[in-house]
């Protein structure tokens, strides 16, 4: 019940956090917007791992492609600040739930990235097409 509460609180975040992205890249360029993203996540970070009194960071042990991970949130910052200046927050969030819906049955259905594998079942087909056409109604309307 906590991971659900957790979430939830995650995605109210990731809705502002949109916004003011979307609101910093009417200021700035999208570069810069990135920049300020990222180097006030990496301090605190960095403040993060001071306090638990880790001196050194270890890389060992993940496979190699994990470490995509900076480069594909460099592009999701990239583009839904971009993105939200021209469709708005609800529509670029709501667009966005689509692309993670999609990517993640698909990996959760070949059991990509170390996953269990959880095969799609056409029973399922019916919430997908509602949350799609949720979204139709939200971005379309």
């Amino acid at each position: 019940m906590i991971y659900f509460v957790i979430l939830a609180i995650a995605g109210l975040l990731q809705g502002m956090m949109v916004s003011f992205n979307g609101q910093l890249s009417t200021y700035y360029s999208l570069f810069t917007v990135c920049f300020f993203v990222h180097f006030i996540a990496a301090v605190l970070l960095l403040i993060y791992v001071k306090a638990q009194g880790k001196d050194d960071f270890d890389f060992r042990g993940a496979p190699k492609y994990v470490y995509i991970v900076g480069i594909m949130g460099l592009i999701i910052v990239t583009t839904s600040s971009w993105c939200t200046v021209a469709v708005g927050a609800t529509a670029m969030l709501s667009l966005s739930v689509v692309g993670q819906l999609i990517s993640s049955a698909i990996i959760d259905h070949n059991g990509w990235f170390g996953l269990k594998q959880k095969k799609f079942q056409l029973k399922q087909l019916p919430s997908y097409m509602l949350v799609i056409a949720g979204v139709l109604l939200v971005v379309c309307f």
